[in-house]
């Protein structure tokens, strides 16, 4: 089997798992701040940024905040007739700068991969774990493929939408869920051997969405354009809950 040629820039915890659970179908070389060459790990190989960057198809795996200063400085390096995937957690904001900073000869497919490393080991594998995608510009044939691998070689459950349905999902699936991880996380809250399942979710949420880089979190409140109306409903609903409790207590 023919493999697809890969160059994904940045080195993080979701660089690792494409590289893991792609091996059998890619060849990758890897660009990262940290290692100019050598061994990436899963027959990936780390390389200088203007190799990575002439690669059939290439991964951005970076925050979506540097997003426009990275392809900015870079777009005169990029292969001209490159597939770039993109998998950040937002997607109206890196997918306009990529249709601005990109040759028009460029094929473009935005993903959210719904999982990390911690997910994975929880689920046992990334079977029937979801993926959004979404056809920004590239041919039917190519998008077409791309689902193909995703749904029936990484049996993956595939959710096709807009970058804008997605971010407006998202508003509220990550941007509420990590913002209360974060505030637990400040809170401390304890393991409890009287646990309920509802508070162990909670904890859990403490434990996994809090522990994800900040970088991500900036991601997440800061690039998706719903997620400040989404956060300040949250904040309204705390003051006329905090007012009736408050309203209740005065009134005893």
């Amino acid at each position: 089997m023919k493999k697809y040629k890969i160059g994904i820039v940045g080195y993080g915890d979701f660089t690792k798992v494409i590289l893991q659970w792609l091996a059998p179908y890619a060849e990758f070389v890897v660009s990262s701040r940290s290692h100019a060459e050598g061994d990436a790990g899963f027959n990936a190989r780390f390389a200088p940024l203007n190799e990575v960057l002439a690669q059939p198809i290439i991964i951005p795996s970076i925050p979506s905040q540097f997003f426009e200063e990275f392809f900015t400085t870079n777009k005169q390096s990029i292969n001209p007739n490159a597939l770039v995937i993109d998998v950040c957690s937002v997607k109206v904001k890196p997918l306009a700068v990529l249709e601005q900073c990109l040759p028009k000869t460029c094929s473009i497919i935005g993903t959210h991969p719904l999982f990390g490393p911690t997910s994975i080991k929880k689920s046992g594998g990334i079977k029937d774990l979801r993926c959004v995608v979404s056809n920004v510009r590239s041919a039917e044939e190519q998008y077409q493929t791309l689902i193909t691998l995703l749904a029936e070689k990484l049996e993956l459950q595939v959710l096709e939408r807009t970058p804008e349905q997605h971010d407006k999902e998202m508003a509220y699936v990550q941007g509420l869920s990590h913002y209360i991880a974060r505030v637990m996380d400040i809170m401390d809250i304890p393991k409890s051997e009287l646990s309920t399942l509802a508070y162990d979710d909670l904890y859990d949420m403490k434990m996994v969405q809090a522990k994800d880089t900040w970088d991500l979190f900036e991601s997440i409140m800061h690039e998706n354009p719903f997620a400040l109306e989404v956060n300040q409903q949250f904040k309204d609903a705390q003051a006329r809950l905090d007012s009736k409790v408050a309203k209740d207590f005065n009134q005893e």
